[in-house]
């Protein structure tokens, strides 16, 4: 059941693109901050140096391999687990055989989470919302943390390897310290701009009225 979700999140990656509000955070203090208490964290202690099923973490995340994140067939439900941190099993269609890591939530609620990555870099993730609905983050101007934050609940992403110069293949990357965190859906960034800049209107409205000068009373 695990793999056919996985799969599942690997094929709908040709589906229409999302209106959602995703916002980035590069910053974890930041991105902390911004969505409150952590419900799930999964720091991936252990170097046993091998493979394991992606579910045997936390019941809240199932994680996995894609051949391909740019464009994926399949995921797997396992991934490689060592140093403190996972990565990919590899059998990538890439020149250096380098695959991507997904995540699957398992929770129906999950409007934010981040995680820190190592070694390689991550130039953007394919995030996937409740309504199977496909939403590409631009992640270069992250630098070893990634936080994303919705008013849409996600289903899943894909990390998506940055590429080496002359596409020789993909650079690998480890992913430690993964959270969850906010419980409801947040207003998109422009609708909370709209709605300052009304109650702002309003504000000023209201002291206009109250500065105007009163009339006398017309002579009896």
């Amino acid at each position: 059941m695990m793999k056919r979700t996985l799969i599942s999140l690997a094929l709908i990656a040709a589906a229409e693109q999302s209106q959602a509000g995703v916002v980035l955070y590069t910053n974890e203090a930041a991105y902390l901050a911004a969505v409150g208490a952590t419900r799930t964290y999964v720091d991936f202690a252990g170097s046993p140096a091998t493979v394991v099923s992606g579910a045997s973490f936390t019941p809240a995340v199932t994680f996995g391999s894609c051949t391909d994140s740019a464009n994926p067939g399949t995921c797997g439900t396992s991934v490689l687990h060592n140093s403190n941190a996972i990565t990919d099993r590899g059998g990538s269609a890439a020149n250096n055989g380098v695959a991507s890591l997904a995540w699957r939530f398992n929770l129906a609620d999950v409007f934010a989470f981040s995680f820190h990555y190592i070694s390689g870099e991550i130039d953007a993730v394919n995030l996937v919302d409740a309504a199977l609905h496909l939403n590409t983050i631009d992640t270069t101007a992250a630098s070893g943390f990634i936080g994303l934050l919705s008013d849409t609940a996600f289903y899943g992403g894909i990390g998506v390897n940055a590429v080496f110069p002359g596409n020789i293949g993909n650079d690998r990357y480890f992913i430690d310290d993964f959270r969850i965190n906010a419980t409801h859906a947040v207003p998109e960034p422009a609708g909370l701009a709209l709605v300052g800049l009304a109650l702002a209107a309003a504000g000023l409205v209201r002291r206009r009225a109250a500065a105007a000068p009163v009339s006398p009373a017309p002579a009896a």
